[in-house]
């Protein structure tokens, strides 16, 4: 089992800035904050009474690299490239993961999104994880495999559905109204 590397450490700072750019990136040790703003917020963590800590962030680097969470070298130019592996992408991916949450409406659309699904057996693992994940972003359990919210959902079950290799599995069903609804309106505040 591998390591997760903890939130807000250098390390994922690195890997969340990867992500973001792509995942290859070019940052310059002669002149470090002398990059775009995403670069400079990278290393803002590698400086230590205005100079800039080197070993430290070649460190980090070597660290995430013997993990193969990325591949990087150092340019004749003193800039160094880093690109995130396989590996490094499904890590960013758990993060985005973890830190997903329903965008919650002012007002209602008057829409209900219900998704449901039938994933096999063999898969037990994606399915439990699936469900675990759609109960944390406050779904309403109707049975098992049926959970339903009132707020806009379909690239977070996307996201979902494809991370867990599912999608197959998975649908999701708009409504705008059937019996007991008023239970779930209290339930969500609506």
């Amino acid at each position: 089992m591998r390591l997760r590397i903890r939130k807000g450490s250098r390390p994922y700072k690195i890997l969340k800035t990867l992500s973001l750019g792509a995942g290859v990136l070019i940052v310059s040790t002669i002149s470090p904050m002398g990059g775009a703003k995403i670069v400079r917020e990278l290393i803002k963590s590698y400086f230590r009474q205005k100079y800039f800590k080197k070993y430290r962030f070649l460190k980090d680097l070597k660290n995430l690299q013997n993990r193969d969470l990325l591949d990087y070298r150092e340019l004749d130019n003193g800039q160094i490239k880093m690109t995130l592996t396989k590996n490094g992408r499904k890590q960013t991916l758990n993060y985005k993961l973890d830190e997903m949450k329903l965008q919650k409406t002012a007002k209602w659309d008057g829409r209900w999104r219900l998704v449901m699904f039938d994933i096999p057996h063999y898969k037990r693992r994606a399915r439990d994880a699936f469900r675990m994940k759609l109960k944390s972003l406050e779904f309403y359990p109707l049975q098992r495999s049926v959970f339903i919210t009132p707020y806009p959902c379909e690239q977070e079950i996307d996201f979902l559905a494809s991370i867990f290799e599912v999608r197959r599995h998975v649908i999701l069903v708009y409504g705008s109204h059937f019996e007991g609804q008023e239970k779930l309106k209290h339930h969500f505040k609506l």
